[in-house]
């Protein structure tokens, strides 16, 4: 009996050395996928933030490419400052994927899963023009459209920072029309499933540069798997050396421009007895205000804890175990996915949430916390109000639903789905 030939997939994630998501999805992700059954291996650029812990293959690009270093030089140079650290992206990403395309051909993977194309989208389309029948399956954050509506005009840009202007007009670029011929042409030769993580996301990149990619886009929700057991509360504070008897409302997660952390400062600002702990990098933010600057100008330094860098996974527990809940706080514009309601239902941890789009409708759906007006620290100081007095056995039924959450969007759904996507594309024949 022959046995049954294994998918092989090429997980490829460029930015796995920065912080925010990058680095959780690589790690978690390729071991889900490799649960289900799945020959995955991993292609990163140069290793993994806090070389978090892979469980499969690992191939790295810099120590893939000799005959490149400059470039790997170059792009180590560029990074080091935020006005030119997207052209060191760029670099990145184009090695990456330039690698990916030729294990692809040696190494007969069957599909390559690009976790997040943007913002260089049109990459993986101008290194397969040369290629016939590479199967590509690309996950999309949106950010380039978030960009896009949150700064319509490079004016409205300018106001807030010359650095976000450049990165506007750099988003500009990307995202113009002139790139619609190479997307066609590509997707003529090979096959190509694009995934968003909601519906919203979804509908826009079906109207994308003029719907060049009609009908190759579906929606993928996130997968977690679920924290049952952690640090106690009271360990979890005395990590921080928060007041066992104080309410503690978490900010967490890198900063970028869908983010809203100042209404949180002004909202608690006249809650005296609350205590703020911000935990996450800021070195993505081109305009947004410091946190360190905001709890002064909002005299709260003596009840705000802040760690202005990345948060690596072993002391994630300790602020989402030492917080009575996180507020979750975005732009009115922002329309993405929230992936730390993710990470918040992983932990058990309640949420006080901005009402925007998807993520309005998955805390009420899940009843896993409570709702405020983006960007109205009126309207949060109400619910963060509203949530102090809610009693323990109310406060229980929002920490069963996070887990309940979990459960519903686990690891090992998402990599389902992930198969029957995977099978959509080797079933494509355009």
């Amino acid at each position: 009996m022959v046995a049954e030939k294994r998918l092989k997939v090429l997980y490829v994630c460029p930015f796995a050395h920065y912080t925010g998501h990058f680095p959780w999805e690589a790690a978690h992700e390729t071991r889900a996928l490799a649960q289900a059954g799945v020959d995955v291996s991993l292609l990163t650029f140069c290793g993994v933030t806090d070389q978090a812990e892979v469980k499969v293959p690992h191939t790295i690009v810099r120590q893939h490419i000799k005959l490149l270093m400059s470039l790997h030089h170059i792009a180590d140079f560029l990074r080091r400052w935020k006005n030119t650290r997207w052209f060191s992206m760029f670099l990145e990403t184009y090695l990456t994927v330039a690698v990916a395309i030729s294990l692809k051909q040696k190494q007969n993977y069957d599909i390559i899963h690009l976790r997040d194309g943007e913002p260089f989208l049109f990459l993986p389309h101008l290194l397969s023009l040369r290629r016939r029948h590479c199967n590509w399956v690309i996950s999309l954050t949106g950010s380039n459209l978030i960009t896009m509506a949150t700064h319509p005009s490079l004016f409205s840009a300018l106001r807030k920072s010359f650095r976000l202007f450049l990165y506007t007009i750099y988003v500009r670029i990307l995202t113009t029309k002139l790139w619609q011929p190479v997307y066609r042409s590509s997707l003529a030769k090979n096959h190509f499933i694009f995934l968003t993580q909601n519906k919203t996301m979804q509908q826009n990149f079906e109207s994308y540069m003029g719907g060049v990619l009609t009908g190759k886009v579906l929606c993928l929700s996130l997968g977690v798997n679920e924290i049952v057991e952690g640090v106690s509360r009271e360990e979890a504070r005395r990590y921080f050396r928060l007041p066992q008897d104080k309410r503690v409302f978490l900010s967490f997660g890198f900063l970028h421009d869908g983010k809203d952390i100042e209404t949180i400062f002004s909202a608690l600002k006249d809650v005296p007895d609350a205590v703020l702990l911000h935990g996450g990098d800021e070195m993505f933010k081109l305009h947004l205000p410091n946190s360190a600057d905001l709890a002064k100008r909002y005299d709260m330094l003596e009840r705000a804890i802040i760690k202005d860098y990345y948060i690596p996974e072993e002391e994630k527990p300790y602020y989402f175990f030492a917080a009575d809940a996180i507020i979750l706080s975005y732009t009115r514009q922002f329309l993405g996915t929230t992936s730390l309601l993710w990470q918040a239902c992983r932990f058990g941890t309640p949420v006080i949430a901005s009402d925007n789009g998807q993520l309005r409708e998955l805390v009420e759906t899940y009843n896993v916390g409570l709702l405020f007006e983006a960007q109205n620290s009126d309207s949060l100081r109400q619910a963060i109000l509203h949530f102090i007095s809610l009693k323990p056995r109310e406060i229980k039924v929002l920490k069963d639903n996070c887990h309940r959450f979990a459960r519903e969007f686990s690891d090992e759904k998402w990599a389902q789905k992930c198969l029957e996507i995977y099978s959509k594309v080797l079933a494509s024949k355009s």
